[in-house]
């Protein structure tokens, strides 16, 4: 872990007030005391964030150097240039089997069980948490050689080669203004009709090796009514690694996939995106216990408190008793 890096990112989300000043000191203390950004310091960060219930705030540094500027002059497809539709044929199939093998050696994931679920549905959505740079093969591996698109911030989509590659291979920058939703918009009607997946992470930010499923945006859930599409809700789980790949310190994922879950019409519009996304976070909150075998449970600043004072109390009352003797 960069230590400068994560530094200068902590500094830069308590000066622009989405990190809690004594969250912020808290990490510098810890930083200093092991020396460097560790693991152990990391998941303290987390771990805080958790008991305030500040799940949107960025869990790792990013750069946004040559962002894709999607503020309505980013041009998604050219389905007129045929070079187009061959560098994507061709990236896109590259992709998928990065996809399939790097899901294989990175995670560990040699099958996926629960894939029998997607079979014959045309284009739907899916949605997974956010765990770490590399999880996109995790979803690649999911759906296996179906055609799919990611949804990503637009620091995902650079405008130089390596993005020009990505987006060519389905990645899907997301807009930055009302203008830009537009072609946004018109980019996701043609994925629909290629009957492909558009894959979106509706927790929003990344927080690395987080296991837990996190509060969902309601971002992806808008486009399954827009679109009239199924949600299928993902959730990847990991297991304690051994042999080779404890030696070698790479995670053993497990992919663990939901029944889809259809717009329910019966509501009025302005709340199916809503219920589709609390029936997602449910699907997601059901898969973690059934795999963890423990109830989905948050940190709680409170609880803490409560046992810190419980301590102090003890404390106060053995040496009281202590003082009698």
């Amino acid at each position: 872990m960069n230590t400068k890096k994560y530094m200068s990112f902590f500094g830069e989300l308590a000066e622009k007030g989405e990190l809690p000043r004594d969250i912020y000191d808290i990490v510098m203390k810890e930083i200093a005391a092991d020396g460097k950004m560790t693991k152990r310091v990391y998941n303290i960060y987390l771990t805080e964030l958790e008991k305030r219930r500040l799940f949107d705030v960025d869990g790792a540094p990013f750069d946004t150097k040559k962002s894709a500027r999607t503020d309505g002059t980013f041009v998604y497809k050219h389905p007129k240039n045929p070079f187009w539709h061959i560098a994507h044929a061709i990236w896109n199939t590259i992709f998928k089997l990065i996809g399939y093998f790097g899901g294989a050696v990175v995670f560990g994931v040699w099958r996926v069980k629960d894939r029998k679920k997607l079979k014959k549905l045309g284009a739907y959505i899916t949605t997974a948490n956010h765990v770490g740079y590399l999880d996109g093969v995790l979803t690649l591996r999911a759906t296996g050689m179906k055609s799919r698109y990611i949804v990503v911030a637009p620091h995902n989509c650079k405008s130089t080669v390596g993005g020009r590659i990505l987006k060519s291979a389905g990645v899907i920058p997301l807009p930055i203004s009302i203008k830009g939703a537009r072609p946004f918009n018109d980019m996701l009607e043609y994925v629909k009709e290629r009957k492909a997946t558009i894959h979106f992470y509706p927790e929003k930010s990344m927080w690395i090796g987080y296991k837990k499923p996190r509060p969902y945006k309601d971002g992806a859930f808008y486009y399954a009514e827009k679109l009239d599409i199924p949600v299928v809700p993902m959730l990847y789980c990991f297991k304690k690694p051994t042999g080779l790949r404890k030696l070698f310190h790479l995670p053993k994922a497990v992919i663990k996939i939901a029944d889809p879950i259809y717009v329910d019409k019966t509501l009025k519009p302005f709340e199916r995106k809503g219920d589709v996304a609390r029936r997602a976070y449910a699907a997601a909150t059901e898969m973690y216990e059934k795999f963890y075998g423990i109830p989905l449970e948050y940190e709680s600043a409170e609880a803490e408190r409560e046992t810190i004072e419980t301590s102090e109390q003890i404390n106060h009352e053995n040496n009281q008793q202590k003082d009698e003797r």
